[in-house]
């Protein structure tokens, strides 16, 4: 009887990491995938503000992609803001790979 019963208890601990891997797998996904969009965003923004009009031609109401310098700005601003937080997750979820990829490179 007792051999059944450790059987099972295994077999739940099993389960249980196998589920935690899949989790952590899922959020590494989201991080990733959540990092990149922001980056494009961050990107076009920035793009935007380098060719926008300073000086006197920036009263005449240009916009780029719909959107005018203080708003692009705002955005670049804040959405910068929240890449360094998904960098953050990025970084701590990875940290195991980026020091062995370290050691290698250091050798």
């Amino acid at each position: 009887m007792s051999s059944v019963t450790n059987q099972t208890l295994v077999n739940l601990n099993d389960n249980s990491k196998v589920a935690s891997r899949s989790l952590v797998g899922k959020i590494k996904g989201i991080l990733s995938t959540s990092l990149a969009s922001l980056g494009l965003i961050v990107t076009v923004t920035g793009l935007g503000l380098m060719v926008a009009p300073h000086g006197p031609a920036f009263s005449q109401g240009w916009t780029f992609l719909g959107m005018n310098v203080p708003v692009m700005k705002d955005l670049h601003i804040w959405l910068g803001f929240g890449m360094v937080a998904f960098i953050i997750g990025h970084l701590t979820l990875n940290l195991k790979t980026l020091f062995a990829e370290l050691k290698l490179f250091f050798r």
